[in-house]
């Protein structure tokens, strides 16, 4: 999520909490001087600071509930993830700025509600009164995303949120504490700074580390390890003890600037003007647009180099696929500057659609692998592209664990399974090494474990560097 986005979110619920507000005011408004004032002859006022205050922390509750239940549809019924600190471990795994964004963010949304409580009444100056109200608050959100399907129920979210509202308290008790003078205030506001403090520091050694890695993450990696004691696990290939060595090769990876320099390149390659292109930048790669008659769109992946090509003539009423001759497509595609490399395997799809697949062919320091794939047009032109096939360069040879050590792994639960059900039998056909790039462009080994769990096939993957 780039800072635009996250500043027209906000903007966008900020003002949702105006307004909100500004009907709960004018209700408030009419039931005190009407109702309160006149019919109860009620005779208890407010001060400006509770309704200052108490103003914020409505718009403030307002706003949380649009985040919470307006941002998103009905989709999750009955979801819920209750591996504690599993979503820190998976965008551990993904390294993705956008994972860890919304964890940080989950953090951010509380602050408020641990800052103005204490502001609202002293009772809130204890904090186990001001943690207790954070634990209710969230837990009902959590319960509310759980039987509505809007969200889903997870304990990070609420320990996130009661983070979030713990380093709100200590910011606002700290600036308290210098307000009064006392002797130990010093003590007291170190005390107080003390979660945002470890929060910090806990967040910068963890992208410092990540940094000074030599490699980066398989996305693949497990995130919570599964119960397998009721699990029959039955092995039917043999293990090997030995820790072998293998290659860890390194894709091509592109900056912002860089890209921009490739997809200009290649639009002009093609004739395309590519004076007024439109970027829409994220964290990983970026969509190009150049608009027009026709409007063409290019995806550019920053690690690899890949692109997804699409010229949206192919909308046009009469432009449909056609198919066409291996070796005139081939003359095609060389406009698009692109050499099939004989190791190819040519596969006919859809009606015009064609692949040529490389299955990590190596030859000296170079690793070949991954697909092109194109869809041919009745008006002789390829309109759509998607080209992940990468050329990745031998770095070094690393030693990696044993077929065994990685087996034992499996049988510990320490694996990626993408269905949120007990496993009753895990059955091994065969092990293989695979290689995965991870998330710094390095082309890593990892072990495939072709298996069958439940009566379904699936491929378990092992990380094969310790």
């Amino acid at each position: 999520m780039r800072i635009h986005e996250l500043l027209y979110f906000f903007k966008t619920y900020f003002l949702f909490g105006v307004m909100g507000l500004i009907i709960l005011a004018l209700l408030g408004t009419l039931g005190y001087f009407v109702i309160y004032k006149r019919i109860l002859k009620g005779n208890k006022k407010f001060s400006k600071k509770q309704i200052i205050f108490g103003s914020l922390f409505i718009a403030y509750i307002i706003m949380v509930f649009g985040v919470t239940f307006l941002s998103r549809g009905s989709h999750f019924q009955g979801s819920m993830n209750i591996h504690f600190l599993s979503s820190y471990r998976d965008a551990w795994n993904s390294f993705s700025l956008r994972s860890w964004q919304f964890i940080i963010l989950n953090i951010f949304m509380f602050v408020p509600f641990g800052f103005l409580l204490p502001l609202l009444h002293k009772r809130f100056h204890k904090i186990y009164n001001t943690l207790i109200a954070a634990l209710l608050f969230t837990i009902f959100i959590e319960l509310f995303q759980l039987i509505t399907g809007i969200g889903i129920f997870e304990l990070d979210d609420i320990f996130n949120n009661v983070l979030g509202a713990l380093i709100g308290y200590g910011i606002i008790m700290a600036l308290l504490s210098v307000i009064k003078s006392s002797k130990s205030k010093g003590l007291k506001v170190i005390g107080f700074l003390l979660p945002l403090i470890i929060t910090l520091v806990v967040f910068i050694s963890i992208f410092t580390y990540y940094g000074n890695k030599e490699f980066g993450n398989i996305p693949q990696s497990y995130i919570y390890k599964i119960n397998l004691k009721n699990t029959n696990i039955e092995l039917n290939a043999s293990l090997n003890e030995n820790k072998d060595s293998v290659p860890i090769y390194k894709a091509p990876t592109y900056t912002k600037d860089g890209s921009i320099q490739w997809v200009s390149e290649f639009f002009n390659s093609l004739g395309i003007d590519a004076s007024n292109l439109e970027i829409d930048a994220y964290n990983d790669n970026s969509l190009f647009w150049r608009r027009g008659e026709p409007t063409y769109s290019i995806w550019f992946d920053y690690v690899g180099g890949s692109y997804r090509f699409t010229d949206f003539s192919r909308f046009d009423d009469g432009t449909e696929p056609m198919n066409i001759e291996e070796e005139s497509l081939i003359d095609t595609l060389s406009d698009f500057g692109i050499r099939i490399p004989k190791e190819a395997e040519f596969i006919t799809q859809d009606k015009g659609s064609y692949q040529w697949k490389v299955d990590k062919f190596v030859e000296g320091d170079t690793l070949l692998d991954g697909a092109i794939t194109c869809t041919y047009f009745n008006d002789n032109t390829i309109k759509e592209l998607n080209n992940n096939l990468i050329t990745y360069k031998r770095i070094k040879e690393v030693s990696i664990k044993s077929e065994k050590e990685a087996f034992e792994e499996l049988a510990s639960g320490k694996f990626r399974y993408y269905y949120d059900k007990n496993i009753k039998d895990i059955t091994i056909e065969d092990i293989s090494i695979e290689y995965m790039m991870d998330t710094k462009g390095f082309y890593q080994p990892v072990y495939s474990f072709t298996s069958i769990i439940d009566g379904n096939e699936y491929s378990i993957i092992i990380p094969a560097i310790n």
